[in-house]
Formats: C-alpha cells, structure tokens, sequence
C-alpha cells in the first residue's frame, strides 16, 4: 500500500494511491480520477480512465490563450476520468441573482484542496481528504478515497452540507468516463436501471445521434432508431459517427446500484457500483438513476472536433449514476419516468454518498458474454450468468469507508 503526491504538470497537482492490484490518480482540479489501472490477464497494465485528447494542462481555461476553444468551461478543460458532479449537471446555467451554476456542476469545474492522506491502522488501506466551499451558494463538500487491501476497488465519501439559510435544490451524478485502450468494439455495458429512456434532440443540438428521441424502452438490446427498428447498445460498436444519452429508472426495491462495462477480449470488468434504494440510508444522497453516454463520433463542435463543424475526435462511454434529468441540469427539473431529478439539503444538514468503482479481470471466459445478476456477499460482490460467476473482492456495504470516514472527520 502506498500514497504519495506528484505533479502532474507546472500548476496541477495530484495524488497517488496504489495496492497491489490498482492504482489510482486523482488531481486536485475538479477532483478528477485521471487513472484507475489494473493489470491485465496477459500481463500488461491498462487505464481504465479516458485522458481526453483536449485535455489542457494549464493553471486554467480562463488563463489559457485559446480557452475559447474549450468553450471557456474550467469543466471541459480539466475534464477525464472518474469525476463527482454537483449542483448542476447540464449546461452553465444563471440564476436570479447571474450567479451561475458552472457546466457539469461545481465540484467538477472547481479545485479540491487536499488537506490531509495516510494510511489506516484498522484496515491497512490508504486515505485521502479532500474539500472544496462553494462561498456564494452556501455550501460545503468533503470527500475521502480510500483504497484496501486485496481490493481492485476505488472507494469514495462525499459529505455535503448546506450552510445557507435557504434548501439547496441539486443534481448530484458520479460520472465514470471509460475511453480507449480499454474500450473498444465488442465490449459489452450492463447497468441496474430497468426502464430507460433517450434523450430529446432539442437537449444539445449540435449532437449527432441515432436513438429516437424521447422514448422509452426496456431493454438495452432493443433500444429504438431514428430510422425505424431497435439496435442493441449494450455492445459498444467501432466509432458509428454519432453520439446518444440515455437515463434508466433504477427501482425503489433495488439493493445494489451499479453499472458495468466489460471487455472480453482483454477479460476484464469495470464496475461501479452505490447503495441502492433498497438500502438507502438516511440523509444520503439519492441515486435513483443509471445514464449512458454513448460517445462514439457525433459531437461536432470543440473541443470534442478540432473546429465548430469538424470531426469528431472522441470515441467513448460514461457509465454515470446519480439524480438528474439526463443532461438538461437545473434548468429542467421535472420528473422523470416518474423519478425525482432533484433533491433538496435543508439548511445546516449534511447529505452523503458512499461509492466504489472496481477495475479487474476475471477468470471466467463466460462472463464476457455479459452477466445476469449482480449480488452483495461476504467475500465480494457476485456477477452471475447462468451457472457462470465471477467474483469481485469488495466491501459491497461500505463498512470500511463509514468506518474510516467517522475517524477521519472526527479528528479534524
């Protein structure tokens, strides 16, 4: 077990947690997980993690000479990997008074300041808190990474706590961007929801998708076409020049939330997964939905091409969890399939979220023809197809990081 702190470039920092199984890099700018690394059944070490090809490097999009080229979003600047976003997921949107909720939510868009790492006596894995304060809306956020023994898992505490005299309305969504070498044509998605629906073109106009728009459907290997048909979109396509959103009600009797991308042919499984609503705790941070963003060519304006109009140069999937309205943030709240997007933190109350997201091959070559069930048990969590399973060592329940979050936060 080891952490430590580097720098990424001049002005960025980040953190380095390792076991003998994964290592993980996360940068203080947005809180972004740049890497999350395993090896692979061959031998070899992969990233899980997309690294945008427009990634920038600077001290900030507002500093750099060509910021119009990100839009002037500190979110698309900074933007890779696994990254936590809230208030707002959607577009930059004003409020009454022009402050304005940043493009894919504050906490992404915004510094971390480390303030303290280690090591845990109880459990022998590694620790890193982290916090950021939003002065103008009120509110404040912690966040601890904790990596264990023997767990190709990366697990992660948000605590948030509005310190405003007025509710705080927020989205809150895990992203979890996936992109080459790891993905590629053939790998195959599964998720918790069991109800989903695509987005509406009006969403973001400059995308090019092949779904219908604004329709439901039950299954991800029947999701309904532009021009008739269904197509199935849990098998990930060679780069098709189009790009779709999809969000999936997750059930209220549900008991594990997760989603899943899994490469066959490198046998092996990315795997996030939360509390579901089954056993959602008090004050958490509700997760009632699964989205997809199936990035595969069809964003045609910068910095996804090279120039308004342009190419795409972008093939890959976010397999996000959380409460919002596909990526219409605040500025659209209302139901959806029947689901809240929103939820509320009272003045001087602090909402949480537990997540893990696991990086790992498996030993059962069956498993890549996708599972059929994913179950919590003592030694891990348990992906069945069939009579075919494969087993991810996990502390499914949190116990852990609950355990290490009190001490942590108690000591400060």
């Amino acid at each position: 077990m080891d952490i430590r702190r580097i720098k990424v470039w001049e002005s960025r920092n980040a953190t380095i947690m390792t076991n003998d199984i994964i290592r993980v890099v996360i940068e203080d700018q947005g809180g972004m997980t740049l890497e999350l690394s395993a090896a692979t059944a061959q031998g070899g070490m992969v990233n899980a993690h997309l690294l945008p090809y427009y990634r920038g490097t600077g001290t900030s999009v507002y500093s750099d000479e060509n910021g119009s080229f990100w839009q002037n979003s500190p979110y698309l600047y900074q933007k890779a990997g696994s990254h936590f976003s809230f208030p707002n997921f959607g577009p930059e949107l004003f409020d009454e008074f022009n402050q304005s909720e940043e493009h894919g939510g504050y906490t992404a868009s915004s510094y971390w300041m480390v303030e303290r790492y280690g090591t845990d006596p109880e459990f022998g894995g590694v620790w890193l808190l982290s916090s950021m304060r939003d002065k103008k809306r009120g509110w404040a956020a912690k966040k601890i990474d904790m990596l264990l023994p023997s767990h190709p898992v990366h697990y992660s505490a948000i605590f948030i706590t509005n310190t405003n005299e007025t509710p705080l309305i927020a989205n809150a969504v895990w992203n979890n961007e996936v992109g080459p070498p790891f993905l590629e044509a053939g790998c195959v998605l599964n998720a918790s929801a069991e109800s989903w629906i695509t987005a509406p073109q009006t969403m973001l106009s400059s995308v090019q998708g092949r779904l219908a728009e604004n329709t439901q459907f039950n299954d991800l290997k029947k999701a309904p076409l532009k021009s008739g048909g269904t197509v199935d979109i849990s098998e990930v396509p060679c780069p098709t020049g189009k790009t779709d959103f999809i969000t999936g009600r997750i059930k209220e009797k549900t008991e594990l939330g997760y989603s899943s991308i899994i490469n066959p042919r490198m046998q092996m499984i990315y795997f996030t997964f939360f509390q579901g609503p089954q056993n959602r705790e008090e004050h958490s941070i509700p997760m009632n939905f699964n989205s997809y963003a199936l990035d595969f060519g069809g964003r045609t304006e910068s910095p996804w091409a090279l120039y308004n109009g342009g190419m795409s140069q972008q093939y890959s999937v976010n397999c996000a969890s959380g409460t919002h309205n596909l990526f219409h943030g605040l500025k659209d709240t209302s139901q959806l399939l029947e689901t809240d997007t929103t939820f509320t933190i009272e003045p001087g109350q602090t909402r949480h979220l537990y997540y893990g997201t696991a990086f790992a091959p498996y030993e059962n070559a069956r498993i890549g023809g996708n599972f059929f069930s994913a179950e919590q048990q003592e030694q891990g969590i348990i992906l069945k197809r069939t009579k075919s399973t494969a087993i991810i060592e996990a502390d499914s329940t949190f116990a852990a990081l609950k355990g290490l979050s009190k001490r942590v936060l108690r000591g400060e």
